[in-house]
């Protein structure tokens, strides 16, 4: 979605020279108020209010210059929905632990109530929306409650490192994003953390504060656990429906921090990654403004400052300005091609990552076309703009770039995105070098066993297996058992079958490692026993008391894409799926089965918990190298559990794309016999 917040910095420039030389205000203030209608009124109540106190009257004139284009959608049927919605989450009993389990129930509840306002409302979607835009909107006493509040905090001795404009960009503002207005919250935050101002009195390190509110904040609020409902939600979310649903998305996470620190005088910006340069999709999170004046990036509720982990590989990382830069035409019509705000955003990447310039050659061929080059990222179906430069000399230089990604120059003409040259490598060490496909010397024989990545998330599940014993013995109490087989490294995302020396036995199962001890739900996706003719046993199931045949059934039914799970829990009244067992304390986990005689084993196989990103038998694949464009090298059927291409141009990009489902796809180079991902 393009955003719309361009047309309104479009009409101040045009406002702009019209009123410089006939108005009492700055042109930009004259531009913003002029286009405040009737409501002009109560914004100049707000200044003549702070006539005689100069800085809160330039905080008075900062936050209306940058009112215009900030908003709040209306609907009143929306009003009902989120009434009832967040109420009746309000008045559940969420424990703020954030274990699988815990999400997972919080997870089940929320989803009812979600459904059961959907079907009373219809899909939020769906509706017709009127828009609220502050300037014609928010009134005197609002503006100045929130200025007198926000002022008040800079007696805390934190804030004694803050310069006007940071006060002004980080503390100061009153809205997020396209929340409706809440009148209370700096007061009502404030008196909560009164008791922080009492024990760190004296403190200067603005840092301290932040871990304490930090640590609050998660005794009340979920990192986790509404991802699904609010991404389609059609606004912000307001203070008070953020203290009632108590979980969050990123972006709710960000915006909690905003407020609960903010009131208490720490310069806190909510950041973003709007596109990751290894996989799809961005992240938000939070960074504080250090007594030092450096950016220190933290995740509310989760991770303090010093403690946060950005996970994949940023492009651009992004400080959420409430300014706006004053833009020519020009420059607006450059940016239009974002899919994120870009006028609002300042630059923060080397301050949270390692990066490099890179510069783009254009050739001659395109120099007449070319003024301004974008450069993108793959996000798994098309190639995304995240920066852009202007062509000079027939080269384009792109600051502080995130390193360890695959960057394309583009430049568009006529409605479309067209490359300026070869994708180019920007290494982890800060070299840089061209994607050139060559077809002169081919990879002979390529061998491809996946078609996107494995994240720390999906090695997190292989790792639950590592210390598991396959286990034989003669009677269904497992004495004197015998193992089989212990995993001890992390297993591959696929089945894989190891033999064994033949064991005759009556009895096998899978004992799990000590996964309470670990903290993790032991997730296994598919395990088998091998007979002597090379094929998984069968038999009747077999298990602790609490695993039904429901749950021991998904990991022996030949799917490597469904999984099981083990939960503690002491919430009878929960009701889990089937492939869940749910036990009330920690105890030893195994599941197995009763072969219903001596039987021969011979090997054991077992495939962790994975994404189905693997290779299957039943599926068709395509393979594509980038050589001016993707360029497809024919399709393939899956055999077992890999796909087999000859005679490949080396030294370029592919990806791989699964034409029978699915949708993960990721770049990957072919190196030393393996694929390469990026």
């Amino acid at each position: 979605m393009k955003f719309k917040s361009n047309l309104s910095v479009t009409i101040i420039l045009v406002i702009c020279s019209f009123v410089q030389s006939c108005s009492r205000y700055s042109p930009r203030l004259e531009a913003a108020l002029s286009l405040a209608g009737e409501n002009r009124v109560e914004l100049e109540k707000v200044l003549e209010h702070y006539q005689r106190d100069r800085k809160k009257y330039k905080a008075a004139c900062f936050l209306i210059e940058n009112m215009v284009g900030r908003y709040t959608l209306t609907n009143q049927k929306l009003d009902s929905l989120d009434a009832e919605f967040f109420d009746a989450v309000g008045n559940l009993d969420i424990r703020f632990e954030d274990t699988e389990v815990n999400v997972y129930l919080v997870q089940i509840k929320v989803n009812e109530i979600w459904n059961r306002v959907l079907a009373k409302y219809g899909d939020p979607t769906k509706y017709h929306y009127g828009r609220s835009d502050d300037l014609r909107s928010v009134t005197a006493d609002y503006l100045i409650d929130n200025i007198d509040e926000a002022f008040a905090t800079l007696d805390y001795p934190w804030t004694s490192h803050l310069s006007f404009e940071d006060f002004c960009e980080y503390v100061l503002p009153y809205r997020y994003g396209s929340e409706p207005l809440t009148e209370d919250w700096r007061h009502y935050f404030r008196e909560r953390y009164k008791w922080i101002a009492d024990s760190l009195a004296g403190n200067t390190d603005p840092v301290a504060v932040c871990r304490l509110i930090n640590q609050d904040i998660s005794t009340w609020f979920l990192p986790a656990g509404g991802g699904h409902i609010f991404k389609n939600h059609p606004r912000s979310l307001s203070v008070d429906q953020l203290r009632k649903c108590r979980l969050s998305s990123c972006v709710e996470q960000a915006a909690v921090a905003l407020f609960a620190m903010r009131s208490m005088g720490l310069a806190v910006a909510h950041c973003t990654i709007p596109h990751w340069g290894n996989r799809s999709a961005g992240h938000d999170f939070n960074a504080i403004l250090t007594k030092d004046n450096e950016w220190a990036d933290f995740s509310a509720a989760k991770f303090n400052p010093g403690e946060n982990e950005i996970a994949n590989k940023p492009p651009k990382v992004f400080v959420k300005k409430f300014s706006r830069k004053m833009m020519t035409e020009d420059e607006l019509e450059v940016i239009k091609q974002f899919d994120f705000p870009y006028a609002g955003y300042q630059d923060v990447t080397s301050h949270l990552v390692k990066t490099s310039d890179v510069t783009v050659q254009i050739p001659d061929s395109l120099k007449d076309d070319v003024s301004v080059v974008y450069l993108c990222v793959f996000n798994n179906k098309r190639w995304v703009p995240v920066s852009y430069s202007y062509s000079r000399n027939g080269r384009a230089r792109f600051v502080e770039m995130g390193r360890r990604i695959v960057y394309l120059p583009q430049y568009y003409k006529d409605g479309r995105f067209r490359p300026v040259g070869d994708p180019i490598f920007l290494e982890k060490d800060g070299s840089q070098h061209p994607a050139v496909a060559d077809s002169a010397n081919p990879v002979s024989r390529m061998v491809l066993t996946r078609k996107y990545g494995r994240f720390k998330y999906q090695l997190g599940y292989a790792g639950e297996m590592v210390g598991a014993r396959f286990q034989g013995a003669d009677n269904p109490e497992f004495e004197n058992a015998v193992t089989l087989f212990t995993i001890d490294s992390l297993p591959d995302s696929k089945m894989d079958t190891f033999a064994i020396a033949p064991v005759k036995c009556r009895y096998v199962r899978y004992l799990y490692p000590d996964i309470f001890a670990r903290g993790n739900a032991g997730n296994v996706a598919e395990i088998a026993f091998i007979g002597d003719d090379g094929k998984p046993l069968e038999g009747k199931y077999i298990g602790i008391k609490e695993a039904n045949a429901n749950n021991i059934r998904t990991v022996f039914d030949g799917n490597t894409r469904n999984y099981l799970r083990v939960y503690q829990s002491a919430d009878s009244t929960a009701v889990f799926p089937g492939n869940v067992i749910v036990v009330d304390s920690p105890k030893p986990i195994w599941i197995g089965l009763d072969l219903g005689g001596d039987r021969n084993v011979t090997g054991v196989a077992y495939c962790p918990r994975n994404d189905s990103n693997n290779i299957y038998p039943h599926c068709t694949y395509e393979l594509f190298c980038w050589d001016g464009g993707w360029k497809s090298l024919g399709q393939r059927a899956g055999q077992k559990d890999s796909l087999v291409y000859e005679n490949v141009p080396s030294g370029c990009l592919y990806i791989l794309r699964n034409r029978t489902e699915g949708k993960e796809e990721r770049l990957f180079t072919y190196e030393d016999g393996k694929q390469v991902w990026w």
